[in-house]
């Protein structure tokens, strides 16, 4: 069976993934989707939270959903900073900002997708098919 993200997954490891949002709704509703796809969803509150745990040797997961905007360390910085350490899955970076120079610079950070709050399953769908 083939997985969302396009590599070969057998029906015993279902594939990972991590949500990073100060919002609590926003982390329901996106724990929801993907779920819907099949995930088991972990969750954080900040990026420095996530930064801590791929630090800490404890991040290991095939998908990434931040923020853009968190208070302690926003989801560029995570980005960057996940992508300074070697991580290579795939993060999507969600965001409610209009500012595109903040959307580029989040982009450039090392994301794979970025789209504007709220992340449905047609959005969801469009990047987990598309690597």
């Amino acid at each position: 069976m083939a997985s969302p993200l396009g590599s070969s997954m057998t029906s015993a490891k279902r594939q990972s993934a991590l949500v990073v949002d100060d919002d609590p709704v926003t982390r329901i509703i996106t724990r929801g989707l993907l779920n819907y796809f099949g995930f088991e969803v972990s969750t954080l509150n900040d990026g420095i939270e996530v930064v801590n745990m791929y630090e800490a040797g404890k991040g290991h997961f095939d998908l990434i959903i931040t923020d853009m905007e968190m208070p302690v360390m926003n989801g560029i910085e995570a980005t960057k900073k996940l992508r300074s350490l070697g991580v290579g899955c795939k993060i999507i970076g969600v965001s409610s900002c209009d500012d595109e120079t903040s959307r580029h610079h989040f982009m450039e950070a090392g994301l794979d997708h970025l789209f504007y709050k709220p992340l449905n399953v047609t959005k969801l769908q469009s990047c987990l098919e598309n690597n």
